[in-house]
Order: structure tokens, then C-alpha cells, then sequence
């Protein structure tokens, strides 16, 4: 028989411990979020943990066999919803058996109920086959994946010699890049990384996450997490920063200044970040996701990733499924004003607003 129970805090180590057990090359689903999401955005978070209910183990013993990390999104925009991920890429269930995952989702729709929220929405990266009864299906993001070789040269010779070109054409405008492993302190990494995506996310007519998150996912996932700076004169003009779990490494955040797009920092940005994975000895470079068929999904496409469809599953208990997106034409106006606004007063009001966009 299997039971769901709500994990606190005290339950960090058999969370982990599972997950060692999966292995899943997705940070979504390590405890850390719990921390970093609850404290930069304030949202509540509920871990469900499925255990095997032998009467004859303690709670300590009992064996864990699925997970589900969720969280309450309350938005006074949008309305309400529990989310595994928010903000990421990856999430769902996990599961020894299809027993544990209906227990699971039985237990998450039956929270869903309970909290009053509009929705479930479960971020699957592979398809349920067949549906469960109860869900949606909305599958229209890609994660784009590169696998990486032995070594970074390697995998240089191995890219098309256009490829190459652009990545080399920044340094001949004298830019450089560095890594939070260089010389460099990190509080001064991440302001850099900060200054580069918050105008970055204006100009794109979207609000910027808080700080805090950024500050956060790095002291949570230590030597797990680079930041990545591309420099020009003393200045940055693109940063991102990678998250690693296994062998997988992922670049959740990037980005780059429009007003130096003609010198293509991007392209020495992800260089810097792909070779960085390889020499480290990661196994796959994940570039996050795009929707199908955009100008994103081609950028990532020439360094030779590969699509990953993600499924994103929804127990809807009122409305419709939603499409909190800035490319909706209805949010078209909303994004043209927000782009036109002066850097100070988009980075003070955004980061209240992102908290209403899982």
C-alpha cells in the first residue's frame, strides 16, 4: 500500500536520497528549490513524498518511491495555481511505479481541490502514455540538448566553420569572457549577470525576476552553479548562469545588451558556457527552452542541440488551460509599454510582478 505525505523540512535528506536513486539529470527536482523558490518569491511550497505504508518501518524507514515537488502560485492577475515547476523547466512526478505516480497525482489534484487553486499544472519533460483521466496536454515548449565530448577542442573542431567564426568574432571587438571559478569575486559576477538580464528583460518588454533568486540559487547549488560573463572595455554585455545536476549541465538564464548585438557577444557567452560543462566533465548541455519554431530555437539549434519536447500536463478546476505568455497578442500592448520604461522603475515593480508569472 501506498501512502502520500507532505514532506517538511526534516525530510531533506530522504528527498535527496530518492533522487540519488532516479537518476535524473534535472536540477528541478533538488531540495534546494524549495529554499530558493519559497524565499524569493515567496511562494508556499508542498512536497508530496510517496512511501510504501509498512506498518513495521518508522516514518524514518519507511521507503520512499515518488516525489512531487509543488508550488501555491497566488496571483491577483492571473488567479491561482499548483505548479511543479514554476519557473523552470522540468517537474512532474516521479515514480517507482505507476501505483506510486496515481497516489501521487490523485493526492496533488485532491491539494489542488483543497487550496481552491484554478489548476494543477505538472511539467513533465517526457509524454504520459496514455493520459492519466483528469489531464490536459499542453505540449508546446522544446528544450533544446547538446552532447558534449571528451573534451572542449574537440567538440570546437567538431562545429561548422560559420560556427566558429561567430564564435570567435567577439574577442576580435576585445571581448572576453570569464567564469565565477576565475578571478573574480561573485557578488560582482552576479551584479554584472543582474545589470546585463534586467535590461536585457525590459527591453524584451518582460519583467525581471527579484535578486534574490539569482543570489540564492547560487549559494544553494555551490560548485554546482557558474556565472558567465562576456566583457567589453570593462564593461558586461552578456552573462548567464548554469545550474548542474549529474551530468547534465543547464543554462536557465542568459543574455545579452541589443546595443552590442552587431558584435555577437552571445555567441562567446554560450561558447564559454559549453566548454566550461565539457572541460568539467558534464555529459549533456542543456540551453533551456523555447517555443517551436522561433528565431531562439534556431540559435540553438546551430550548435548542434537536439529537441526535447516537454509535456506540460493540467487538472483544470476552473477556466481553461492558461497562456501566461508575452508572445499572446492580448499581452502585446502591456509588452510594448513595459519595453519603453526607464531601467530603475522596471527593475523596482518587476520583480513584484514575476511572482504572478510561474
Amino acid at each position: 500500500m501506498i501512502r502520500v505525505t507532505e514532506a517538511s523540512d526534516v525530510d531533506h535528506r530522504r528527498w535527496e536520497d530518492y533522487l540519488q536513486t532516479t537518476n535524473v539529470s534535472h536540477h528541478a527536482y533538488c531540495w534546494h528549490w524549495r529554499s530558493i523558490i519559497r524565499e524569493s518569491f515567496a511562494h508556499t511550497p508542498h512536497y508530496l513524498i510517496a512511501e510504501n505504508d509498512d506498518p513495521e518501518n518508522t516514518s524514518e524507514t519507511k521507503e520512499v518511491v515518488g516525489i512531487l515537488p509543488l508550488y501555491h502560485v497566488k496571483s491577483m492577475l492571473f488567479g491561482s495555481a499548483l505548479i511543479s515547476m514554476p519557473y523552470l523547466n522540468s517537474g512532474g512526478i516521479l515514480a517507482n511505479s505507476d501505483e506510486a505516480f496515481d497516489e501521487l497525482l490523485k493526492a496533488a489534484a485532491e491539494l489542488s481541490r483543497n487550496l481552491e487553486v484554478d489548476y494543477l499544472e505538472l511539467r513533465h519533460r517526457g509524454a504520459l502514455n496514455p493520459i492519466p483521466d483528469g489531464l490536459q496536454e499542453r505540449s508546446h515548449k522544446v528544450s533544446m540538448v547538446l552532447p558534449l565530448m571528451a573534451s572542449a577542442e574537440e567538440l570546437f573542431s567538431s562545429f561548422k566553420p560559420k560556427l566558429r567564426s561567430q564564435i570567435r568574432r567577439p574577442s576580435k571587438s576585445g571581448m572576453y569572457a570569464q567564469v565565477s571559478t576565475d578571478d573574480i569575486p561573485v557578488d560582482k559576477a552576479l551584479s554584472a549577470f543582474f545589470a546585463v538580464f534586467s535590461e536585457h528583460m525590459r527591453d524584451l518588454g518582460t519583467p525581471v525576476f527579484p535578486k534574490k533568486l539569482f543570489w540564492e540559487t547560487h549559494r544553494r547549488f555551490g560548485d554546482n552553479c557558474r556565472i558567465i560573463t562576456v566583457w567589453s572595455e570593462g564593461n558586461p554585455v552578456a552573462a548567464g548562469i548554469t545550474v548542474r545536476q549529474q551530468n547534465t549541465v543547464e543554462i536557465p538564464w542568459a543574455s545579452a545588451l541589443r546595443r552590442f548585438n552587431k558584435h555577437s557577444p552571445n555567441m562567446l557567452l554560450y561558447w564559454e558556457a559549453i566548454k566550461t560543462a565539457a572541460n568539467e566533465g558534464a555529459e549533456f548541455f542543456d540551453f533551456g527552452r523555447s517555443s517551436f519554431n522561433t528565431g531562439t530555437q534556431r540559435f540553438k539549434q546551430q550548435w548542434g542541440a537536439t529537441p526535447v519536447p516537454l509535456h506540460w500536463y493540467y487538472h483544470i478546476n476552473r477556466g481553461e488551460i492558461p497562456d501566461i505568455n508575452p508572445a499572446n497578442p492580448k499581452y502585446a500592448a502591456v509588452v510594448k509599454c513595459w519595453s519603453k520604461l526607464p531601467l530603475p522603475l522596471a527593475n523596482t515593480v518587476g520583480p513584484w510582478l514575476t511572482r504572478s508569472l510561474p
